[in-house]
């Protein structure tokens, strides 16, 4: 939690303010919308503390904290972290190299906002609007306490769709840590020029909080310092590479032969980094994949499934033409889905090996139906198929 205070923001005010949705501050936890956590990603709490933890020394030069950029005191902790683990892991003498092999990247990142290119409006890369969807312009918003109205979607067998539009409302609570908040429970010294109890993306000119006017609606569209557009593989080439690159320092400091385990953003291209000096002899790439359509439905269903992948890639003209009939087709649609993520890990990252750190199918079907009969048929049939 001391990240998310870290970063300037309350998580007692993120269920007011929807700046993020979980389990444990929904009114009705037994209710909790299946898989709505994953929208978190594009609202407030999520997509500020990714921007920060990436690109603060670019896209928010104001975040100081104990002398340095929040940027590189949110990695510097993560990475040292990781490192006092590997040490004392390597100092116990019969685990480094038999029973630990190697280290993973942090856990599915994200660009966060890095690379919109206008905050008012939902990116079409982000296939995934399920509940109340607002423009991260919006979160800016509520986050400061105003009412806005948003839409709302839920996810179909061709994707998403909107349902309607619904009123979030603070009520006039904010997202951010109060003015008066004792940082020194934590030991840190957070600079004067950041205040708080107000937005961060106000407070760097990004929208004005007198007027709720947007005022750079593509602040977050290219690199300050260059000028140059940030789309999904540059952030990954850039802001995640240089991330890379300090936490492998950090594990081979200790682990001296370890595995490096590549995790770039889920589903998306893996750094280009082929024939360069990241083509690291020992380090294997690891994405993550899963049965979208059941996970996101909670319901097997052995009729048609989708082919997600290729929807993302523009495979298709219409995400209809990705859809596959019978058992079959579903299990070469889930083969060939493996054997893309594959592949494209091995033209941009060179020859190394694939590890799934993450995949398969939710085991919470149909309501946790069979947690009260004890019947795994649909399981079982999932499962079957990726044999």
């Amino acid at each position: 939690m001391w990240t998310i205070y870290a970063c300037g923001l309350n998580p007692e005010s993120f269920a007011a303010t929807e700046a993020a949705i979980v389990h444990n501050t929904w009114a009705e936890p037994d209710k909790f919308p299946k898989m709505i956590w994953a929208t978190n990603y594009f609202r407030l709490a999520a997509g500020t503390i990714f921007t920060l933890f990436f690109a603060g020394r670019d896209f928010a030069p104001k975040c100081i904290i104990d002398g340095v950029n929040i940027q590189d005191y949110l990695q510097d902790h993560f990475v040292n972290a990781c490192a006092h683990l590997a040490r004392r892991i390597h100092e116990a003498g019969d685990l480094e190299e038999q029973v630990v092999m190697g280290w993973e990247s942090l856990n599915e990142p994200n660009k966060g906002m890095i690379g919109y290119t206008d905050l008012s409006v939902i990116p079409k890369e982000h296939p995934l609007k399920k509940g109340t969807c607002p423009t991260m312009w919006q979160t800016f918003l509520t986050g400061m306490g105003r009412a806005c109205e948003v839409d709302t979607w839920d996810m179909g067998g061709l994707g998403a769709y909107k349902t309607g539009t619904t009123l979030i409302d603070p009520r006039g609570e904010v997202a951010w840590l109060p003015k008066d908040y004792d940082d020194s429970k934590y030991g840190w010294k957070r600079d004067p020029g950041w205040v708080l109890g107000e937005c961060i993306w106000a407070q760097h000119g990004v929208w004005d909080p007198c007027t709720d006017t947007l005022l750079k609606r593509d602040y977050f569209h290219r690199k300050p310092s260059t000028g140059k557009t940030i789309d999904y593989p540059e952030f990954t080439n850039t802001y995640f590479m240089e991330f890379w690159r300090k936490y492998s320092r950090v594990c081979r400091g200790q682990h001296k032969n370890c595995i490096m385990l590549l995790q770039y953003p889920t589903l998306e291209l893996p750094p280009l980094i082929k024939g360069t000096e990241d083509d690291d002899p020992r380090m294997a790439f690891t994405p993550h994949f899963y049965d979208g359509i059941t996970l996101m439905t909670k319901h097997w269903n052995s009729t048609w499934n989708v082919d997600v992948i290729g929807v993302l890639r523009g495979k298709y003209l219409h995400p209809v033409f990705a859809i596959k009939l019978g058992e079959t087709a579903i299990r070469n649609c889930l083969k060939e889905q493996l054997a893309f993520l594959r592949q494209g890990g091995l033209d941009r990252t060179g020859n190394h090996p694939c590890i799934l750190t993450e995949f398969g199918i939710p085991y919470d079907m149909d309501d946790k139906k069979a947690y009260k009969t004890g019947d795994y048929s649909s399981q079982s049939a999932g499962i079957r198929l990726w044999r």
